[in-house]
């Protein structure tokens, strides 16, 4: 008779699962442990800050109030803008904005009533970040602070900024650049903008074309004011602003998300065609009557035929080849030598080009809506020379173009038809050595 009969014990399979059932339970105390020690050190970090934040803003209230602002700036007083300080253990970082404001209470600058003292009381806007801490969210206190003393009508003036996408909607958060070295010292004021694309500078000190001033924000394009004189000419589009007593300066900027372009050059068998120069102009003006904010930039396609150009601003760029012995012979999309960027885009353009011989010329038939027209007939006739050529029918697609080179000097008759179409005939003077004709047939 065996002797262990009726004994019970631990299978090995029973054992494992136990212990996996143990481990698993001992890594979630584990967890919650951590996640537990986490918060009590977040909440220790935001203790930390909080306390920061009142001895900022403490001093502030204990200085003289014409002492209350950022060196430099609009107000200008004794409080740094930007600051580090450790506490228990942390470093924080603090940006510290203090905006004079105009309260409607007693009317407002610019309106009816006019306030002649619009500098009612200041905002004191106060970030503060931690470089150190595990688990931290920015934060960001406020407080106002009153003149002990009663109003005065002021001898400076205000100066309002907004920023707006190409859409004409307001831009949050965008980055505000604002110089005057008119004044002595000089102030340079950097903010970003509210909900609603606003910065509002309220008692400016006054000056003629003092206020240069930029906006830009991650991933957007940039606009700006121009000096008088400066990069813009003599007559700026948009010139540096001017502060005028007890008056209301409004400044409107424009910005959007950038694009990129990627170029692609192959030859008439759709091969790619490596190392082409081209150049790429933009048509935005800064300055009257030909100062570009775009001028023209060249640029190579790699040894694979390619490139992309990147942090484009939405704008009609014109497109030419600079590589000598070379033609453009059609492109793809279709283009009249000038192609359409769009806010936060991503385009490809593909160029045919051809080795250059004798004249060249292009031809680029559209509709009114500007939409190229493939399939029409296009004839090139002088003296005994009468050739025809339908749009887009060559090994390569480009779109409501036709090409010839080795063409001869001269005037030469262009008749373009398609069914459907009124037909087009014109006269051409062929004497440059690559020339683009545009024609628009009319239903």
């Amino acid at each position: 008779m065996n002797s262990n009969t009726g004994q019970k014990g631990f299978t090995l399979i029973e054992a494992l699962v136990g212990a996996a059932v143990f481990v698993l339970i001992a890594l979630s105390a584990y967890k919650a442990f951590g996640a537990l020690m986490d918060a009590v050190s977040a909440s220790r970090a935001k203790v930390a800050a909080t306390s920061v934040a009142n001895e900022k803003f403490e001093i502030m209230r204990n200085l003289a109030y014409e002492d209350v602002g950022i060196p430099n700036s609009v107000p200008t007083g004794k409080i740094p803008r930007n600051e580090n300080i450790e506490r228990d253990g942390y470093s924080f970082e603090t940006l510290t904005s203090i905006r004079n404001i105009d309260d409607p209470f007693d009317g407002m600058i610019g309106e009816t009533p006019s306030d002649s003292s619009p500098a009612d009381y200041k905002l004191a806007d106060l970030d503060i970040t931690c470089s150190n801490c595990k688990i931290f969210s920015p934060l960001k206190f406020v407080t106002m602070l009153a003149p002990h003393s009663l109003e005065t009508a002021s001898t400076n003036g205000a100066l309002f900024i907004r920023t707006f996408d190409s859409d004409g909607l307001p831009i949050q958060g965008a980055s505000i650049h604002i110089e005057n070295t008119q004044a002595n010292p000089d102030i340079i004021i950097d903010e970003t903008t509210d909900n609603d694309g606003w910065i509002k500078i309220i008692d400016a000190p006054p000056g003629t074309n003092a206020y240069n001033i930029s906006a830009t924000k991650s991933g957007f394009s940039e606009d700006q004011t121009y000096s008088i004189g400066g990069v813009a000419g003599a007559d700026p589009v948009l010139p540096d602003a001017t502060v005028v007593i007890q008056q209301v300066t409004q400044t409107s900027l424009l910005i959007d998300k950038v694009s990129s372009l990627a170029v692609s050059t192959i030859d008439s068998a759709c091969l790619a065609l490596p190392n082409i120069g081209f150049s790429l102009t933009g048509t935005k003006i800064i300055g009257a009557p030909s100062i570009l904010k775009y001028d023209t930039h060249n640029f190579i396609t790699s040894g694979s035929g390619n490139t992309t150009i990147q942090s484009l601003e939405w704008d009609t760029y014109k497109i030419a080849l600079i590589s000598g012995s070379y033609d453009l012979a059609g492109t793809n999309p279709f283009s009249t030598l000038a192609i359409n960027i769009s806010p936060d885009e991503n385009k490809t353009l593909e160029m045919v080009a051809v080795p250059h011989l004798n004249m060249a010329l292009l031809v680029s038939v559209r509709d009114p809506s500007d939409l190229p027209i493939d399939g029409a007939m296009v004839q090139l006739q002088k003296g005994e020379f009468d050739e025809t050529k339908s749009t887009n029918s060559g090994l390569c697609i480009t779109p409501g173009q036709v090409f010839w080179n080795g063409l001869a000097t001269g005037e030469y008759t262009l008749t373009v038809s398609k069914a459907g179409y009124q037909t087009s005939v014109s006269s051409i003077d062929i004497s440059n050595s690559w020339q683009n004709q545009n024609i628009t047939l009319m239903p």
